[in-house]
């Protein structure tokens, strides 16, 4: 290979688990040290090393035994394997005397959807096509092109190389709703409004995180004021909560550490919700329209 670790990234994340995707170009040389010229046919192929025959998908595997399924395909988008089927094999070509020809073929490597990789946790996956699971075989004849490797007349050798990946802790916002409080007159006080998907969001399967939420008026602890749509003069006190009851969400840090009143949780790789609510003391102002932007933070 082009390197004999061939790396599929260095970032998963639930974002890229099922298309992360990478090339490897596999070199391979062929010298003729003998005084006449040869015909020569090469094939390329690798077997599994995890005791299975599938070809998709294979699997990488990370210390605790979790997996990244992925495929390893040819030029012509067949899956690359050992039999005279799935091997590689280019037409057989002349080597004249005293003479290398060198050759490659480039090999793509992907994760794949559908085998639950937007699971995986943290941790370097990989696999490790060494020993008998490589071969480089080749047959050679001096009158005519030999016939392909398949038949029982070769010698061989191996090209070991590991496949990789690491999945990192990682978070995304998929999207974010609105909350709305609805109408009320002057007298009314203290009344809540929430909506049970205001946060979308997906992190990495076990990965940590804590939610800041952080009015316009920047208030470290959630009291934020909307302001009249109108006019843009008259204010509206508000308080962010992460339950129905007391509990004040505020964004008083920006680490995972410090943030002591967001909303802690861990990830499990699929989407999850987050309730927003919102409490007001009391709706004695100028009857208007009344808005405010609260900006999400994740930290992980």
């Amino acid at each position: 290979m082009s390197t004999n670790t061939v790396n599929i990234s260095n970032a998963i994340t639930p974002t890229n688990a099922n298309n992360a995707e990478i090339t490897a170009t596999l070199n391979y040389s062929c010298t003729n040290n003998t005084e006449s010229s040869q015909y020569v046919s090469v094939c390329l192929g690798v077997g599994n090393n995890d005791n299975t025959t599938s070809l998709n998908p294979r699997y990488l595997t990370a210390p605790s035994n979790t997996k990244l399924a992925f495929s390893m395909t040819l030029p012509d988008g067949s899956f690359w394997g050992e039999d005279s089927r799935s091997a590689y094999q280019p037409p057989p070509f002349f080597i004249p005397s005293d003479a290398t020809i060198t050759d490659s073929v480039v090999i793509k490597f992907a994760l794949l959807p559908g085998f639950g990789n937007t699971l995986a946790m943290q941790g370097v996956y990989s696999s490790d096509f060494s020993g008998n699971h490589t071969t480089l075989t080749y047959q050679s004849a001096v009158e005519s092109t030999p016939l392909g490797c398949e038949t029982e007349s070769y010698q061989q050798s191996q090209f070991p190389f590991t496949v990789q990946a690491t999945v990192v802790n990682a978070c995304k916002i998929n999207t974010t709703s609105n909350v709305f409080l609805g109408s009320h007159p002057a007298s009314a006080t203290r009344f809540t409004g929430s909506n049970n998907s205001a946060i979308d969001m997906t992190c990495t399967n076990g990965a940590p995180y804590n939610i800041g939420l952080a009015p316009s008026n920047g208030n470290i602890n959630g009291q934020g004021a909307m302001i009249d749509t109108e006019s843009g003069t008259h204010q509206l006190p508000y308080q962010l909560f992460s339950n129905p009851t007391d509990t004040i969400w505020g964004n008083n840090g920006n680490t995972y550490d410090t943030l002591t009143n967001g909303l802690l949780g861990k990830g499990t790789g699929t989407v999850q919700l987050h309730t927003v609510y919102v409490t007001v003391p009391n709706a004695d102002v100028k009857p208007a329209t009344y808005s405010d932007t609260v900006t999400v933070n994740i930290n992980y």
